[in-house]
């Protein structure tokens, strides 16, 4: 009580030295005050410090949960923007392959009565996809299949192939082996991972500005495929088979598109928030089976793990050194399409800090006897974009937790300093007081002759 008194006398706490009498003179005793004031003093500093409190809790609540903004950005003329990558998908399996396929593997020829029954599983290999994993139901069973990788014959069956530009390399994507002039194209290497090949080389496009007139050309050379799929998409991000952007071009067709660009930047100050508060992720921050973030290896990785928990293996375009799933694994997964190819609202995947999106505007397609086919994409960039920064950083946080507290209480940084130092003081005394008892005792004992 004694160190109550003295702290409700001496504080700055405004309402506290209401209850306590004053320890200089002049001042009323404390059976002078009447226990009516006392009450009223009382409730309201209960109700200043509830509401103290209050909202304190509300402020580090937004610091916490709701930091940041979204801002509109119109200084376009210093943006620079990198254009879309393309990846280009192609059938084109020869007899010839198939044939020294089927006697390498299976020591087959055309006059063999298995030759019909083989050659249709090359056949589905080379044309599986994602979502046609079904046709691998007649080979479940066969244990001949189970011996031969899935994922050898697929790059048996394709490599090598000529790229379409010199920014491509080739890739194994959930549509097969295509051509891609991603820069994560590592991710999704074709070559077997025992063999270090350092003979991919890939140019790089030049820069865009705002005010530049960027195009995108695909150049695709006479071959034996029928026709080929071309995904747009951005550079820093692979291709995944539900990629929204994407073309047919068959033999001499000369297609052309326009597509708007949609971009959202990130200030320094926001990437240098926890995760948690900025509620977006970072390229730098690693997922389990990739060492950088995006949003489609993101949603390659919860496939990955899907495809784990439901069949114990890997579908083989996956290429991230786990056990590859053989054709009763990959039925498997056909079974339970719906579950290991969630639709991308279940895989829990964050947003990225700093963002491009494409959206098509226009699309134009004709024919031209003689020439090679083509795809020609405009790109159109942006004026304005959206910028995440930080609205409610820690300076913001101690202004109103100072603010509350002196609108409420009247107190300052200093009125909880005085806390402390009333506590330890009242410690020091205490002790203080116990060593001289100490002593005295001590001192009062007789002396043993």
């Amino acid at each position: 009580m004694e160190l109550l008194r003295t702290f409700a006398s001496d504080s700055s706490i405004h309402g506290l030295a209401h209850l306590v009498p004053r320890a200089t003179g002049g001042q009323r005793s404390s059976s002078s005050i009447h226990w009516l004031e006392k009450v009223f003093w009382l409730v309201v500093l209960l109700f200043s410090v509830v509401c103290s409190v209050s909202l304190c809790n509300s402020h580090w609540q937004r610091f916490r949960d709701n930091a940041t903004v979204l801002n509109v950005e119109t200084d376009y003329l210093s943006w620079v923007f990198r254009p879309p990558a393309a990846t280009v998908c192609s059938s084109h399996v020869t007899e010839t392959k198939l044939n020294d396929l089927l006697a390498s593997h299976w020591q087959v020829t055309k006059e063999h009565a298995d030759y019909a029954y083989y050659r249709q599983y090359l056949l589905t290999v080379a044309e599986a996809r994602f979502d046609s994993l079904a046709a691998f139901k007649p080979f479940v069973n066969d244990t001949t299949l189970v011996n031969v990788s899935v994922v050898e014959l697929v790059r048996q069956l394709h490599l090598p192939l000529t790229p379409p530009w010199k920014t491509f390399v080739p890739v194994m994507t959930e549509v097969g082996i295509c051509y891609s002039s991603t820069a994560l194209y590592r991710f999704q290497s074709p070559e077997d991972a025992n063999v270090t090949t350092t003979n991919v080389t890939r140019e790089r496009n030049a820069d865009c500005y705002t005010l530049d007139v960027c195009r995108t050309m695909v150049a695709i050379p006479h071959t034996e495929a029928v026709k080929n799929l071309v995904y747009i998409h951005i550079e820093q991000d692979v291709m995944t088979g539900d990629t929204p952007i994407r073309y047919e071009v068959r033999e001499h067709d000369i297609v052309s598109s326009i597509l708007a660009v949609e971009q959202i930047v990130a200030s320094k100050s926001l990437k240098r928030l926890q995760r948690r508060r900025r509620k977006c992720r970072l390229p730098t921050e690693a997922l389990p089976y990739f060492s950088v973030y995006t949003i489609n290896l993101c949603r390659i990785n919860c496939r990955i793990e899907a495809a784990l928990r439901l069949c114990d293996c890997v579908p083989f375009f996956y290429s991230v050194g786990n056990p590859a799933c053989k054709p009763a694994g990959l039925y498997c997964l056909a079974i339970n399409f719906e579950r290991w190819y969630p639709p991308a609202t279940n895989c829990s995947c964050m947003p990225l800090c700093e963002s491009v999106t494409y959206q098509q505007v226009s699309v134009r397609r004709k024919v031209v006897e003689q020439a090679n086919s083509k795809l020609e994409t405009l790109i159109i960039y942006p004026r304005m974009r959206m910028k995440r920064d930080v609205l409610f950083d820690i300076s913001n946080l101690i202004v109103s937790l100072g603010g509350c507290a002196a609108l409420f209480l009247g107190c300052s940084f200093i009125s909880f300093v005085e806390i402390i130092f009333f506590v330890l003081e009242y410690l020091f005394k205490r002790v203080h007081a116990i060593c001289l008892q100490h002593r005295q005792h001590q001192q009062q004992r007789p002396r043993r002759s």
